[in-house]
């Protein structure tokens, strides 16, 4: 466990912002809760947050991913001949479909954690499209942004990592359209930011970001070969 010493007043508050919006990789969840126990000042902030986050979301309505995404990932699934290939695995409880409907679920969790985690004090104006890409067991988090100002997408390492000798590699499924590649996942990187063309920053509304499990350096073959690790839908805001 770490040391309270060891973190700053800063740090504590993102902590205990990422434990009230249940942003925390269980093992840094169940030290927070270990902390709430003996540690006032971190008690006070985790309440704070709670209070806070409570205040801002009282008068917003329930955020459901729009029936049309499904439907154009089904759409193109119907076009694939075998039910061989990355698209295929839309079809299976436990891939992307089972992991679209958990994504959707922390949709307004993962816009308040974008903020906390970028500024502390909730300052800056928030990105016009986001999304929480992550596994159904949150093994691999991911929490992305696009800026239409700057035309940036930023992504965020929450947890997970590519295995040894392998890559996380991300794509947009943009609705009745192929996979494309955004992203390969540098090996020990916390926080990437790419500049997209314009016309894939157009595919984004209604689009489901996904992450691969590819060979070391990217897909070899500009398309997905490898498992399907987490999903999620992208939402304007």
């Amino acid at each position: 466990m770490t040391d309270a010493s060891d973190i700053s007043d800063d740090d504590d508050r993102i902590i205990a912002a990422e434990y009230v919006l249940g942003l925390l990789p269980a093992a840094d969840r169940r030290e927070a809760e270990a902390r709430l126990n003996g540690d006032p000042a971190f008690r006070a902030a985790v309440a704070a947050w709670a209070e806070d986050f409570v205040a801002m979301t009282d008068d917003w309505p329930e955020v459901v991913p729009p029936a049309a995404v499904w439907a154009g990932i089904e759409a193109k699934l119907a076009e694939q001949d075998g039910g061989t290939g990355f698209l295929s695995l839309l079809r299976r409880p436990k891939s992307l479909r089972g992991l679209f409907g958990y994504a959707a679920g922390g949709l307004v969790a993962a816009g308040l954690a974008w903020v906390v985690l970028n500024s502390g004090v909730m300052t800056p104006a928030a990105p016009e499209f986001q999304a929480r890409i992550a596994a159904e067991d949150e093994s691999v988090v991911f929490a992305a942004a696009y800026d239409v100002d700057t035309g940036a997408l930023e992504v965020l390492q929450r947890s997970g990592a590519a295995a040894p000798g392998r890559s996380l590699e991300f794509w947009l499924i943009a609705e009745g359209q192929a996979p494309v590649s955004v992203l390969v996942w540098p090996n020990g990187s916390e926080r990437e930011s790419v500049v997209l063309p314009a016309d894939l920053a157009a595919r984004l509304p209604n689009a489901v970001l996904a992450i691969s499990d590819e060979p070391e350096g990217g897909s070899p073959t500009g398309a997905p070969t490898g498992d399907v690790l987490a999903v999620g839908p992208v939402e304007s805001i």
